[in-house]
């Protein structure tokens, strides 16, 4: 009588079956049988391919609980959101998700790679001014200007002191270990000074080229010199720097695609492997989010999607970043793209920098939460630094690193400070946050003493003659830099000129001519000036005619910038190219001029290049002149040569004293050419076209109307006549 009870088979959408003899079996698990049967014969067709075409195929699941087999480059943008949509329902699904990710690697014995970062005896000297003169204004920037050239010639000693950013720091940054850094500061206060950002920029290998750096920074037993770590590491900066006319998707995605899939598609290539050889058959899904997010050329696609879901960025994802000029994302929004732009990439070690800015307590959470399950589950390596974290958020992170004054105080789990601190007799307040019981009981002295020293250049090695060399490398290019003042003067004249030539007013030598000749008188007082201010100061051979020499060869060098800016005008003939044309003449003829570049080291196909650039026979000559002076005469021990004439040896400059004639005799060749060509090019270069006005198709084809309409009525104007 059950089998006949009227209710319960009033409705086809029943999910049970009732059985004649009163049992009941369930619909969906034979529905799931067949899925499952479907899925293998799929499976099995897609495992029978090569490894390389197994990577790029996968079987999708549709909502109706459809299979197809499918190119992961032909995943469509409603396919990766679906996937995602099943993959990550809520918050804690990131977690399962991940540990799903990890587990398949698991089964066939792959481990996710891992870096341990150390730092060693980690020291970072800075150089900079006190007190007032560290203020951005106009006259600070002016005077500081002045004072770097007056260091650089050695007219000033500098008046910048030394200040130790970082004292010999050391520590282990374990990976699958969440570490906080929190700074030093006063009560209530996050005051810079502690290291904090420097310390960061060391671990990611982006130390700038001024800081004085001593100690290492290893990676899993390799120094920064052994491979790039702008690879290996991202550093995530304070500063949300984008370009504001991309979308926030677009910006993920050109980002992955820089960054490529690193070590994902070796990694998915080798666990194939071992599932096929194992039998083992994966998720769908999981199968292909991995396949998707590792094959080089597709990871601007889903692990783009995950990125904007983890980072709660999907409802601004097709809306412009925006700048100071355009609208676009929010403060909170921008500072989540920031973080997203790093982390979509393949970087293992992540170093964060004040990542809560302009987020609100919750998001700071959620995001946080998210990189902690990456770095526990996956094996990452993360430091962060957070301004004044949450008690929920500091509590997430495994490991504390407290710098104060450049100086590490702590460094542990995080489950051990307070009693640290409670044992150097700073004790945890009731209903006080840990963090901010941290940020209170640290405090900062500014101890800065003032050291002034002149340096005094030597005579006595190789490598004091080097940095001669190089002091007048830099006054060779000042001089060819000074003669890019011609272009303006040139190209000003050059509208007058070329209406006056075509109405044969004057030759264009006569305007070629005055300008080189009216312009020796200045360049030689530009010139002296020069040579007056640097010569004596810096040190060089204190000989009469050896300063008259170094003179009148700056003079040459000087007409030949000038003589070679007047032509390159007169090709550009408008600003614009004829800066770009200086510019890449002057990058030329520096870069095989024999200084950045030494003659043994140019390239066969380029040694023509060297021996037409005339800074080559500047640098030759000067270098003659100097180095072959009484300063340089005496002989070292255990050489048979003077130390000038070694030092010229090892920039590979041409030793014999001829050189300095030779070098006086090509530029005098030089400056005659160039004002040749200067001549050559006025009489035969013409303006530049203005730009033509634009007609539309309609009135082309208006015109030919009426071009045919008054042809055919004069055609018929003459066939009246002839009839008349």
């Amino acid at each position: 009588m059950l089998g006949g009870d009227p209710y319960l088979s009033r409705s086809s959408a029943c999910p049970f079956s009732i059985s004649g003899d009163g049992t009941i079996s369930s619909r969906s698990s034979s529905r799931q049988r067949d899925e499952e049967e479907e899925w293998d014969l799929r499976w099995a067709a897609v495992e029978k391919l090569p490894t390389y075409d197994r990577a790029r195929w996968g079987i999708l699941k549709f909502e109706d609980g459809g299979l197809k087999e499918i190119g992961i480059k032909n995943l469509g943008f409603v396919d990766r959101r679906n996937l995602l949509e099943r993959l990550l329902r809520d918050g804690k699904d990131n977690e399962r998700f991940l540990l799903k990710l990890k587990e398949r690697f698991n089964r066939v014995g792959i481990d996710y790679p891992t870096i341990e970062v150390r730092y060693e005896l980690l020291n970072v000297e800075a150089q900079t001014h006190m007190g007032s003169r560290n203020l951005p204004s106009f006259f600070n920037s002016v005077l500081n200007t002045v004072e770097f050239m007056a260091n650089y010639l050695h007219i000033l000693p500098s008046k910048k002191i030394p200040f130790t950013v970082l004292h010999n720091v050391s520590g282990i940054i374990k990976p699958q270990r969440y570490l906080n850094l929190r700074p030093h500061s006063a009560p209530n206060n996050f005051s810079p000074g502690s290291g904090k950002t420097t310390l960061l920029l060391a671990l990611a290998g982006k130390l700038g080229s001024d800081l004085k750096v001593s100690g290492n920074v290893i990676y899993n037993g390799h120094t920064m010199d052994e491979f790039v770590p702008q690879r290996t590491a991202a550093y995530i900066s304070q500063d949300d720097l984008h370009i504001g006319e991309m979308t926030v998707r677009e910006t993920l995605a050109f980002s992955a695609r820089c960054q490529g899939v690193g070590y994902r598609y070796d990694m998915l290539t080798e666990m194939l492997r071992r599932e096929k050889a194992e039998n083992i058959k994966p998720d769908a899904d999981i199968d292909v989010f991995m396949k998707a997010s590792s094959i080089q050329g597709n990871e601007t696609g889903v692990i783009t999607d995950y990125t904007l879901k983890i980072l709660g960025l999907e409802i601004c994802a097709d809306v412009l970043v925006g700048n100071e000029m355009l609208r676009g994302v929010s403060g909170g929004q921008r500072k989540r793209v920031t973080i997203g732009e790093m982390i979509v990439g393949p970087a293992q070690a992540l170093f964060m920098d004040e990542i809560s800015t302009g987020l609100d307590s919750s998001t700071t959470f959620q995001i946080v939460n998210s990189l902690k399950q990456i770095v526990s589950i996956l094996g990452g390596t993360a430091v962060v630094s957070l301004l004044q974290p949450a008690p929920e958020t500091y509590e997430l992170f495994d490991e504390i690193i407290l710098l104060s004054e450049g100086r590490i105080v702590y460094q542990g789990p995080r489950e051990a400070v307070l009693e640290f601190f409670k044992f150097m007799g700073f004790e945890c307040p009731k209903r006080k946050g840990v963090a901010d019981f941290l940020q209170e009981v640290m405090f900062m002295a500014f101890i800065m003493m003032s050291l002034f020293w002149k340096t005094q250049m030597r005579h006595n090695s190789i490598d004091d003659g080097q940095i001669y060399n190089g002091a007048l490398f830099f006054s060779l290019v000042t001089i060819y830099m000074n003669g890019s003042s011609e272009l303006v003067l040139t190209i000003i004249k050059l509208p007058v000129y070329f209406k006056q030539r075509d109405y044969h007013f004057y030759p264009s030598w006569a305007l070629a001519l005055p300008n080189w000749i009216l312009n020796i008188p200045f360049s030689s007082i530009e010139v002296a000036i020069w040579v007056l201010i640097t010569y004596f100061s810096i040190g060089y051979d204190s000989s009469a005619v050896r300063f008259f020499k170094h003179y009148l060869l700056l003079l040459l060098v000087n007409q030949v910038a000038s003589g070679m800016c007047r032509f390159i005008a007169v090709l550009g003939r408008i600003p614009v190219i004829a800066n770009a044309l200086t510019y890449y003449a002057l990058l030329v003829i520096m870069a095989l001029g024999g200084f950045i570049i030494s003659y043994g080291n140019v390239k066969k196909w380029w040694v023509w290049g060297y021996w037409a650039s005339p800074l080559m026979y500047s640098q030759n000559a000067i270098s003659v002149n100097e180095f072959l002076g009484k300063s340089w005469s005496h002989i070292l021990p255990g050489t048979n040569e003077t130390l000038g004439i070694l030092i010229l040896k090892s920039k590979r400059i041409f030793p014999e004293a001829n050189w300095f004639w030779i070098g006086i005799g090509a530029l005098f060749a030089y400056v005659l050419i160039f004002n040749f060509l200067f001549i050559v090019a006025l009489s035969y270069l013409k303006p530049l076209a203005k730009g033509q006005s634009t007609v539309s198709e309609e009135a082309v084809r208006e015109q030919q109307k009426r071009v045919i309409g008054k042809s055919t009525l004069q055609s018929r104007g003459m066939n009246s006549i002839y009839k008349s």
